[in-house]
């Protein structure tokens, strides 16, 4: 059995320049430090009516190889809205392990109708990450609405009156 040296220094010299250019990927893999959240279930727009409590799901999940340490929940949300996290942290965090947290959110009772971002941030002492949602706000009745059923409720009214006046003729 011959060895073809021509097709075997080729091959060396691929592998050679793999590890130059990828040495994490082509050898042992190292400590991976990854943190996820993911709101659950996964909607895009999540309806909220102002001063009313609304319970969203979040899972925070060890993705990596390593444990996590630390983790902090906080976020950025509109003025005047509040937002607390049962639990407000978690301690340790194993590889692979996921955890629920609640996440309690009440809009402002005076804010108007519309769509507004949340942002939730898990920081740990090793990592950071963040995720967002769109919060669709719907008022129970706004100044409009009363305004249409006033004007409604007054046509209704004078029709009765004219049909009272003028009777069935």
């Amino acid at each position: 059995m011959s060895i073809d040296w021509r097709v075997l220094s080729l091959l060396l010299m691929t592998v050679g320049l793999m590890l130059l250019a990828f040495p994490s990927q082509m050898l042992a893999q190292g400590d991976r430090v990854e943190l996820t959240l993911r709101l659950l279930p996964r909607y895009y727009y999540i309806e909220i009516i102002p001063g009313e409590n609304k319970t969203l799901y979040l899972e925070i999940e060890n993705s990596g190889n390593k444990a996590i340490t630390n983790i902090r929940l906080f976020s950025d949300k509109p003025k005047g809205w509040i937002v607390d996290f049962k639990p407000e942290s978690i301690g340790h965090l194993g590889a692979g392990n996921h955890q629920a947290i609640d996440v309690n959110v009440v809009a402002a009772p005076d804010i108007d109708k519309g769509e507004y971002t949340l942002t939730l941030i898990a920081e740990a002492d090793q990592t950071r990450t963040v995720t967002s949602t769109v919060l669709l706000v719907e008022n129970a009745f706004s100044v409009w609405q009363w305004v249409g059923l006033g004007m409604g409720a007054l046509v209704i009214a004078g029709f009765a009156i004219l049909y009272r006046r003028f009777g069935r003729e």
